[in-house]
């Protein structure tokens, strides 16, 4: 089982994928007459609660840095309940004339995210969570590629699980107040096995044999079809047709024996 290495980078994409869903929420300070002061585009970290508090609490000038939003994966399970068949097999040809793949199927992993919402005022946290709720009705739904070498690429749903708010204060004698928003999440993906690599089937024989239920079975066929794809170097995206050749095969070990192969006009092929 083991001893094949691959990696298909599926979690390293749901994070991206994630963090690309808010990376473009607005904070719009503006006047008790509704004139807009300032137009704040919210900056979106990869990181912890923790690290971001413990950075806070060295240097105050991080204060200055809110609004700010962060996200952390913070964990991930299988979820057999969206599993199916295990021995299914999806097959695909690829540019190589002479390759095709196969892959058995994914199995389903729940990846679990944090948001969290740094502000300094209450209307701005109000303002970047509101811009959020009404996408998740609970789940939002974004494309991945998950395997780009085989053109494959999946819905991938992202469930709002929970939301808390903490208006609390940091540091010595409370000199940092942080007002932060964590909605939680959960991912939906698939973790793919290793892609195994086959011959493309380019030629196909068969034997028709009037005694094969009760003569030798190593005795010469009396009747044999061959289907040959041509031109045989012919790729998947190329234009080729199916060579198809019919009749009663040569046997080499006897001299008196006819060979009627001749070759049959089918209208098949890739044209």
């Amino acid at each position: 089982m083991f001893g094949t290495t691959f990696y298909h980078g599926t979690t390293k994409k749901l994070i991206i994928a994630f963090g690309s869903v808010f990376n473009n929420l607005h904070v719009m300070r503006r006047e008790a007459d509704g004139t807009l002061i300032k137009d704040i585009k919210i900056p979106l970290a990869y990181e912890s609660r923790k690290k971001y508090l413990a950075r806070l609490i060295q240097d105050s000038r991080k204060n200055k840095e809110v609004p700010r939003m962060g996200f952390i994966m913070s964990g991930m399970e299988a979820d057999f309940s969206r599993a199916g068949n295990q021995m299914n097999e999806y097959r695909f040809s690829h540019n190589d004339a002479d390759k095709a793949y196969k892959l058995y199927s994914p199995i389903p992993y729940n990846w679990t995210f944090t948001l969290d919402i740094y502000v300094d005022y209450m209307d701005d946290g109000l303002q970047i969570v509101e811009q959020i709720l009404p996408y998740f009705q609970p789940d939002f739904n974004c494309v991945i590629e998950e395997i780009p070498e085989l053109d494959m690429k999946r819905d991938i749903p992202i469930e709002l699980t929970g939301i808390a708010l903490t208006d609390e204060f940091e540091g010595d004698f409370g000199d940092h107040r942080v007002v932060n928003w964590a909605l939680d999440f959960v991912v939906k993906g698939w973790i793919y096995p290793p892609i195994r690599e086959q011959g493309v089937i380019k030629t196909v024989q068969t034997n028709y044999m009037v005694n094969f239920f009760t003569g030798n079975l190593d005795e010469h066929p009396d009747e044999q079809v061959n289907l040959t794809i041509d031109p045989f170097t012919a790729d998947v995206t190329d234009n080729w047709t199916v060579k198809i050749e019919a009749g009663h095969p040569d046997n080499p070990d006897d001299d008196t024996d006819v060979d009627t192969m001749h070759e049959v006009n089918w209208p098949l092929g890739n044209d």
